[in-house]
């Protein structure tokens, strides 16, 4: 959920709260405020009538006192009914129409003091009962009911002000939320796009946020982290160029047996040539394009074993990984030859793979070369290729000594070797390589032979 929702949501809560809590508090107050001005309502016209009907009690006159109740009653719209006892203490007048209720004296007994107020919960709602004493010391009382049906209508008109107030509020503040929330998160969202971007490997870029608050300090503090992070990843690019070029060399000294051997050949012949045209009047047509197949010769070995001298950056273009495979199988051909190795090409139909194709080269090199050394006394050689649907998979095997255990969770570390003139960046340099082509690169070994896995999507 986006931050500036949580922000609508959490005004909309608060206003329904203080709405619901402002709502209960005027219902208090209001209904308290009411009773007590119903009450005194009905005490004045309780005194006025028990004056007005106070002869007629004491004459027993049914007529004019029922006239007086009925008076009222029709005057006073608060009123339910009135009912008054005589002199016994029996029910002497009333306004009931269709009679009086059972029970109806034990409503509410005037028995302490000359006035009792009584809140009665009927069948047509809450009635306050006054009840007066006519005389005192004397028995008649006299009873009007006050109905609280004023009191629910102007809470119902309040609780309607209130919530129609509050949809109000609701829809207003939700606007004026949106319009702020937006206003404060619109530079936090330019910071989370700033360290996506930093975290796609973006470093040296600046995100431009003037405000003085936390927000500001914050996109002061990545600005600074992300001119960090580039001035670390130059340092390690050019550290990781260096230990390229060392191992490259290294690669290239282990090879310069073989192409000095490659080049024997050629200047062997061309030397023969030369002898033969000091002994004679001139080469012939033939000779010179012996001459001349030779040097083309020496040029292609040359330009294959410098090939793989150059090319420090990261340049990406369309590869032929089984090119790649039989160009390092002819280039170190001598090594094989020379140890009595078996080549064996197992190779697959594959679909060009987007990489640089001078750091491809110089993984499989490193592979090939330690397979190379880990067979001395001959073995067997196997390089094989598939497709495996988005990715293409690349096995490296030699029937050589084998890894230890003891020495299997270093393999990729950088430094770590077990020949006395190695440098141990040979491997270590092939993990960086297959990994910056987001790949992955794994081996098994038994003792008996060891196998290089790797895999390379098709698309970086």
């Amino acid at each position: 959920m986006k931050l500036w929702v949580k922000i609508v949501l959490l005004n909309v809560v608060i206003v329904v709260s203080l709405g619901v809590l402002i709502g209960l508090t005027v219902r208090v107050v209001v209904t308290s405020s009411m009773r007590a001005e119903l009450t005194k309502q009905g005490e004045s016209i309780a005194r006025n009538l028990s004056d007005r009907i106070a002869d007629s009690i004491l004459l027993d006159d049914f007529y004019k006192t029922q006239e007086a109740i009925e008076d009222v009653l029709g005057s006073e719209q608060d009123i339910e009914y009135i009912f008054v006892t005589n002199k016994k203490g029996y029910l002497f007048a009333h306004t009931f129409k269709n009679g009086y209720p059972t029970h109806i004296l034990r409503w509410n007994p005037v028995i302490e003091g000359p006035l009792s107020i009584q809140l009665l919960d009927t069948e047509k709602g809450f009635i306050r009962d006054i009840g007066l004493k006519i005389f005192r010391g004397m028995n008649p009382e006299l009873h009007i009911g006050l109905k609280e049906n004023r009191i629910s209508q102007t809470l119902n008109r309040v609780r309607n002000v209130i919530a129609v107030t509050t949809v109000i509020v609701i829809l207003f503040g939700s606007v004026l939320s949106c319009f702020f929330s937006r206003f404060i998160t619109k530079p936090l969202n330019r910071l989370v796009d700033f360290t996506r971007r930093l975290s796609r490997g973006e470093f040296g870029g600046k995100v431009n946020i003037t405000s003085r608050d936390e927000v500001g300090e914050l996109a002061e503090t990545f600005n600074i982290l992300s001119q960090e992070l580039k001035l670390y990843r130059e340092n390690i690019e050019k550290s990781y160029k260096q230990m390229l070029r060392t191992e490259k060399l290294t690669a290239l000294g282990r090879l310069s047996a073989g192409l000095a051997h490659e080049l024997r050949n050629p200047l062997t012949s061309i030397k023969v040539l030369f002898q033969a045209f000091k002994d004679s009047s001139g080469l012939t047509k033939e000779d010179m394009d012996v001459v001349l197949s030779e040097v083309n010769q020496m040029d292609e070995i040359l330009t294959r074993f410098l090939r793989f001298a150059k090319g420090d950056e990261f340049n990406l273009s369309e590869v032929d990984i089984n090119a790649i495979i039989k160009q390092l199988m002819h280039l170190t051909r001598f090594q094989i030859k020379d140890q009595s190795i078996r080549p064996v090409l197992e190779l697959s139909e594959l679909p060009l793979v987007r990489a640089d194709r001078a750091m491809i080269e110089q993984a499989l090199l490193n592979l090939v070369i330690n397979a190379i050394e880990a067979m001395p006394h001959g073995g067997t050689l196997t390089f094989s290729s598939k497709a495996d649907n988005d990715r293409v998979v690349i096995s490296v095997k030699d029937t050589g000594r084998g890894i230890t255990e003891g020495i299997k969770e270093k393999v990729f570390d950088p430094f770590f070797t077990t020949k006395n003139d190695g440098t141990g960046l040979g491997l270590s340099i092939v993990y960086n390589i297959i990994r910056l082509h987001s790949g992955d690169i794994s081996f098994s070994s038994n003792g008996n032979e060891t196998t290089f896995n790797i895999e390379l999507p098709v698309n970086i």
